[in-house]
């Protein structure tokens, strides 16, 4: 047990992702005294759609890491191809010369949990945390699989998708049901430019994009539930025998484990309680079907640590001292809801899709707006008006 054990963290952050991550290397280059748990060693695999959009990359830039991630192996992403369910296939390109980034999360993650340690984050990896801990009804902590309990005036919670911390305080909003399930995995012998592939299909859609000079990552949405409860743990021939249907994919290779995840109807009730934060998945998952889950990690754990920041230096973590958070956190992520759901029910709906297909191939610019919004780079008033 480390003197910090002893006499208490000023903050714990749960999760050593890229919310996780960033928030501990903001708050610990800011002077407070920050744990990072992960229950994973690294570097780690994840199952996600590995593409960041030029929201998040302009977020990298922002915090000054954005050189950093680009050192590392990468293939850039201009816009994405739409195609599938009989429509007529169209594409976009983002507004941003700089595009989007593919990149492994193996190496995104790794790159910056490097760079939080370098802030003077401390890391303990790995380390399962199984509860919180309460004291006059606040968090105060957490406790580890070991039984280690350890003490902090501030807990972040940024462990994904089945947070710990979410569930040991009882902030979902409902339980979830496997509405839809997604399995990830690399392939090689995959041809791929400078846009992304989304595939329209009859159990889902599949999603493409470049994550290296030789890889690219591959994502097979199951959107019916019955379709994703009968994979149950036979992912990786599901995976393979929905991957040859797709005609990009039929000559390639599978090069990587086969990753599952869902359900992903994880609402919370809220995002800030007496001594806790919530950010990135732990505070509301994104669908990954618009790609938007880096982003919303990056931008959420630099809201999270500038109001960490200033509550730590005057005042005890009250639920009412973090509502700044909470609201900032609400208005810059809604619109995203909105999009998700939006273009959820069209996809989900062969007609609808197909005149909404149609219609973006006609107007290309349209299209480009459509992907720049998905990109979280255009002002939503904006994609039928235009204008910059």
């Amino acid at each position: 047990m480390s003197a910090s054990d002893e006499d208490g963290w000023d903050v714990i952050v749960v999760g050593a992702g890229p919310a996780g991550s960033v928030s501990a290397g903001l708050l610990a280059a800011q002077g407070h005294r920050v744990l990072l748990c992960d229950r994973s060693p690294f570097p780690r695999s994840k199952p996600c759609g590995e593409s960041i959009n030029p929201g998040a990359v302009r977020e990298l830039n922002e915090l000054g890491l954005l050189q950093r991630v680009l050192e590392k192996p990468h293939r850039r992403i201009y816009g994405w191809r739409v195609s599938g369910a009989g429509a007529e296939p169209f594409r976009g390109r983002f507004a941003e010369a700089a595009g989007g980034i593919g990149m492994s999360r193996f190496v995104f993650d790794s790159a910056l949990l490097e760079w939080a340690l370098e802030q003077g984050a401390v890391a303990r990896i790995p380390e399962k945390v199984v509860d919180v801990l309460k004291q006059d009804g606040a968090v105060a902590g957490v406790r580890s699989a070991g039984g280690d309990e350890i003490r902090s005036r501030l807990v972040i919670g940024a462990d994904g998708l089945r947070s710990v911390v979410v569930r040991r305080l009882g902030l979902i909003k409902r339980q979830p049901r496997l509405r839809k399930l997604a399995l990830t995995a690399h392939m090689r012998g995959v041809g791929a430019d400078e846009l992304g592939e989304l595939r329209i299909t009859k159990w889902g859609c599949a999603g493409i994009a470049a994550v290296d000079a030789e890889s690219v990552n591959v994502v097979l949405v199951l959107a019916d539930e019955a379709d994703a409860a009968k994979v149950g743990g036979d992912a990786a021939a599901t995976f393979d025998r929905l991957a040859v249907s797709i005609p990009a994919l039929a000559e390639g290779t599978r090069t990587s484990d086969v990753l599952a995840t869902g359900p992903f109807d994880f609402p919370t009730r809220e995002s800030v309680g007496d001594g806790v934060m919530l950010v990135g998945d732990a505070a509301g998952y994104f669908d990954p079907f618009t790609g938007q889950g880096i982003f919303r990690a990056l931008k959420g754990a630099r809201m999270a640590a500038e109001v960490a920041d200033r509550c730590l230096r005057v005042s005890w973590c009250t639920a009412s001292a973090l509502a700044p958070y909470a609201a900032a956190h609400h208005r810059a992520f809604r619109g995203g809801v909105v999009l998700q759901h939006t273009i959820e029910a069209v996809t989900s709906r062969p007609r609808l899709f197909r005149a909404a297909a149609g219609l973006l191939a006609a107007f290309p610019t349209i299209a480009d707006r459509l992907i720049s919004l998905t990109g979280d780079q255009t002002p939503r008033r904006q994609l039928l008006l235009g204008g910059s």
